[in-house]
Parts: C-alpha cells; sequence; structure tokens
C-alpha cells in the first residue's frame, strides 16, 4: 500500500502535522464563576481539573447575576443555593450567544430558566455527585460548547479519553462511508489510510505532541496496519463478493477503530506516572 500513496501526500502529511498542531494550540478561554454556597468538594474538583496544560485561560470569579461574557469561549456555572444568581448568569450568557455550563451536586440546584428556544441550545447542564461522573460529563460539555476538541484535550487531562474517542469515531465513521463507496476494490485504502495518519497526529496532539519526527513510527505502524486491513479483506471478498460492500466498509470502520485506540493506548503508556508529575503552586 506504501506504494500507492502518492508522492506528493507527503507535503499533504506534514499538512496534516502543522494542521494538528494548530489545533493543539487553539486559543481557550474559560470564564467560571463560583456559588459561595456550592459544595466545596465540587468547587475543589472543577479547580483542580481546570488547570491548564498548555496555554489556555481560565478566569475564576465569585458568581454574580451579570457576570462579563465577551471574549471567553465558555462560561462555567458552579451552582449552589443561590438559585436567582445562577439564574441570572445563565440568562447573561445565553442572551450574549455564549455557552454556559451549569455545574451542580444536584438537579434541584439547577434552577429551571426560561429561554426562547433559540438561547437554549447555548445552556448545558453537568450534575454530578462525584468525581468520575463529574468529569466524564463535563468534558462532553466542554468539547460540545468550545467545539475545539483536540485543545481542549491538550490543556485538559480529564477532556482527553473523551476527545480521543470522538476523534476515532468520526474518522471511523467517515472511513466505513468511503469502504462503501469503493467501487473499485482497494482503490480508497490509501486515501482510508491517510485519514488514519491525520487521526494519528490528531490523538498526538491531544496528549500536547506536535509535528515531530517522533512521528514517522507512528506512521509506519499505521500503514503496516492499513496492509493488514487491506490483505485481510481482499481475502474475505474473494470467499465471500456478494457481501464485498460489508466486507471493505467493516474493515474501513473496525480498522480505524483499532489503530485509533491502538495510537491512543501508546500516548497513554508514553505518559509520565502519576508520582512522578509535579505540580507547582501559582
Amino acid at each position: 500500500m506504501a506504494n500507492k500513496i502518492p508522492v506528493d501526500q507527503i507535503r499533504g502529511l506534514v499538512n496534516m502535522g502543522r494542521e494538528a498542531e494548530e489545533s493543539m494550540g487553539a486559543d481557550i478561554h474559560i470564564s467560571v464563576l463560583v456559588d459561595p454556597t456550592c459544595p466545596s468538594w465540587l468547587a475543589a474538583a472543577v479547580r483542580d481539573a481546570l488547570v491548564p496544560e498548555r496555554d489556555a485561560l481560565v478566569d475564576v470569579h465569585e458568581l454574580v447575576e451579570h457576570p462579563v461574557v465577551a471574549g471567553y469561549d465558555v462560561g462555567i456555572v458552579l451552582a449552589g443555593r443561590s438559585e436567582s444568581l445562577v439564574r441570572g448568569a445563565i440568562r447573561t450568557f445565553a442572551g450574549a450567544r455564549q455557552h454556559v455550563i451549569c455545574i451542580a451536586e444536584s438537579s434541584l440546584d439547577i434552577p429551571d430558566t426560561p429561554l426562547p428556544s433559540k438561547l437554549g441550545q447555548y445552556v448545558a447542564d453537568v450534575v454530578a455527585g462525584e468525581h468520575g461522573p463529574l468529569y466524564e460529563r463535563l468534558a462532553n460539555a466542554l468539547i460540545d460548547a468550545t467545539d475545539k476538541t483536540v485543545s481542549c484535550a491538550a490543556n485538559f487531562e480529564f477532556c482527553r479519553s473523551t476527545a480521543t474517542a470522538r476523534l476515532v469515531s468520526r474518522c471511523a465513521a467517515h472511513n466505513a462511508l468511503m469502504g462503501i463507496a469503493d467501487f473499485i476494490p482497494g482503490a480508497g485504502m490509501p486515501l482510508i489510510t491517510m485519514n488514519q495518519i491525520n487521526l494519528g497526529f490528531d490523538i498526538a496532539a491531544t496528549y500536547g505532541q506536535g509535528l515531530s519526527a517522533r512521528r514517522i513510527p507512528e506512521v509506519a505502524v499505521i500503514i503496516a496496519a492499513g496492509l493488514v486491513y487491506r490483505g485481510a479483506a481482499r481475502l474475505l471478498v474473494r470467499w465471500l463478493p456478494a457481501l464485498s460492500l460489508v466486507i471493505r466498509a467493516g474493515f474501513a470502520y473496525g480498522g480505524t477503530l483499532v489503530t485509533g485506540r491502538m495510537i491512543s493506548t501508546h500516548f497513554m503508556e508514553a505518559l509520565p506516572p502519576a508520582d512522578d508529575v509535579q505540580v507547582q503552586d501559582a
């Protein structure tokens, strides 16, 4: 398969790596508004989660009814029992067409905030009583609100598993469609492999790894995996020609999932042990 990738696409590979690097460095500016009556564990959990590993900016303020919203990608309101203040902050963000995430320990702490249907799309609620569900739900809400999947993951460790899962799923679905549209068996495999390489760059970027010579072995592994998928698909198509479309789409989808998870595991295992990570006081 390697000899079927056009030579001029080597430049395309470099451009893919640069685009992933740019996505990794996309600006994120978050406003966190803390209700003084919110549970202390919740405030501490969000504080610890939103310590940027790169250049994201996180401003923390006490909750007020009409907060400043200009210049922020998303607002996060940590709700307690100050119902009117929480409602006012939500209305201010949504009214300015700015995304806002309301986080509470209980759904009873999230006030009913009537909004026009067009503004409701800017509001997301996260309810959690412990750290695990909190981080998972907040990661989904933050990525949805900012639409900066790679940068969220590069900055905030709790977003990584969610971000990589989304990247892998999106690429797998795209490659499955290419497998179905591959009317000449095997003709689309180089493009499918290029998409997987692009996925590899994006996953590397979610772990804060930009374009460098270290990506060369990873690209080689992706191409080698593509050869294996192609050979297996061809063999099955010969045995079951009536199912050729299903087989090609299945290998394109499943192969991308396997490759994506393999790459994610590679970077996850390359992280230093938690005991070796040093946190500096501001």
